[in-house]
């Protein structure tokens, strides 16, 4: 039987209050037969005629996560995985957990010839586990696709514990409590806010850090299909796009909300807590949040037009589209949000424009992982109605992929 999923809030939690441990997965190439990251391949790979004899095809897309967890005191469980979406076409991405149930990874446009990166966060029965080393066999089919391939970057395993749980007894967080609270009062977000957390003396000690979270309509970080969604992702093991992190006490940051889309319904904040001890805690939501009466309008304008995959290498110009109101005069600022595969541009200086204008949207070292990138844009460069984007690489290989949901302009309007 399959387990049907969906994708979750960046950090993975669905609820507030609780107290979890991480574990990540190994790093083994004798493992996986795979070096760098966890390749995951379709069945047909070994024996295909082109590809069958790359180093790639030798990946067995096996993954082990030792959990030293007493499972019957867990209260839930869930797999979080950074993952390249794989060969445009490639469908049905799924895996088997020790053998018991096959999972679904949630389908986030690769299926459909986008190119992808998305952060999952499954669901995973806790019977389904061992005490000790976990095995996750993943797999996926060719679909569409030239070869059915992704890449698993990080995973973790989740373990949610028990409120009675014997470790939160014994160090005393079973009394832990965290609410976030805004610097100034209401639940009006004005546009540099200072964010932070309510708690116990006593326990500030025991705190690393604490991440902040938005839940609000914006720019699709995740690459889950959601806008209107908890923001922020990670990437090697840090958060980007999200409110912001603090590694001292009083465990303060500021919020920028000055480029934040005018919004359909009220925002949330979620706070999450790390302890020296390896504990993780999730607060409850800050909910009800809104902008001022009179604010600027603030749109998101997506590409009304985009190939599918929207990608350039080979010295093939790829093009895409975005619209603005025929009438721009109360333009006063806007901003250029994108997330690329960066396989590299080769030999061209200038390859992403907008409207002729270049911007830059990779490292310029061809360091084939994810670049995200948030730029100035020059209301000069933009114009009524359709505006064009353009993308161009010559490497032969990979080049500039352009991630789902591909270039976003925020425009602020007076």
């Amino acid at each position: 039987m399959l387990v049907c999923v969906s994708a979750a809030f960046g950090d993975g939690i669905a609820s507030g209050g609780e107290f979890y441990r991480e574990h990540p997965a190994l790093q083994d190439t004798q493992v996986s037969n795979s070096q760098r990251w966890l390749r995951v391949n379709d069945q047909d790979v070994s024996l295909d005629e082109t590809f069958g004899n790359r180093p790639e095809a030798k990946a067995n897309g096996l993954m082990l996560v030792p959990i030293d967890e007493d499972l019957f005191l867990l209260e839930r469980a869930e797999l979080r995985l950074d993952m390249w979406g794989g060969h445009p076409g490639t469908t049905n991405k799924r895996f088997l957990l020790n053998g018991k149930e096959v999972y679904e990874i949630p389908e986030v446009g690769t299926e459909t010839g986008n190119c992808t990166y998305s952060y999952p966060v499954i669901n995973l029965k806790v019977g389904h586990l061992v005490s000790g080393a976990n095995a996750f066999q993943f797999t996926c089919d060719r679909g569409s696709s030239f070869w059915g391939h992704f890449i698993i970057d990080s995973a973790a395993v989740r373990c949610f514990l028990k409120p009675d749980h014997p470790d939160l007894l014994k160090t005393g967080l079973d009394k832990f409590k965290a609410d976030v609270v805004l610097g100034n009062a209401g639940n009006v977000l004005n546009e540099t806010i200072t964010v932070s957390i309510s708690c116990p003396e006593i326990f500030k000690k025991s705190i690393i850090s604490v991440d902040y979270f938005g839940q609000f309509l914006g720019f699709d970080d995740t690459g889950s299909g959601a806008e209107n969604d908890w923001h922020g992702f990670t990437h090697k093991g840090r958060w980007q796009n999200h409110i912001g992190s603090a590694s001292e006490a009083p465990f303060t940051v500021e919020w920028d909300t000055s480029m934040i889309p005018s919004q359909p319904k009220p925002m949330a904040i979620r706070a999450v807590v790390h302890f020296r001890d390896g504990f993780h805690y999730v607060t409850k939501d800050l909910e009800g949040l809104t902008f001022p009466a009179g604010r600027d309008e603030i749109a998101m304008h997506r590409c009304s037009i985009m190939p599918a995959p929207f990608w350039s290498r080979a010295s093939r110009r790829n093009k895409a589209q975005f619209d603005l109101p025929a009438d721009i005069s109360s333009l006063t600022r806007a901003k250029l949000m994108i997330k690329v595969w960066d396989g590299g541009e080769g030999n061209i200086k200038e390859p992403f424009k907008i409207n002729g204008h270049p911007y830059s949207v990779t490292s310029g070292r061809a360091i084939h992982d994810v670049v995200f990138t948030i730029a100035e844009v020059n209301p000069d460069h933009l114009k009524p109605g359709n505006n064009e984007i353009t993308l161009l690489s010559d490497t032969e290989h990979h080049g500039i992929e352009v991630l789902l949901p591909g270039p976003v302009i925020i425009a602020r309007y007076k």
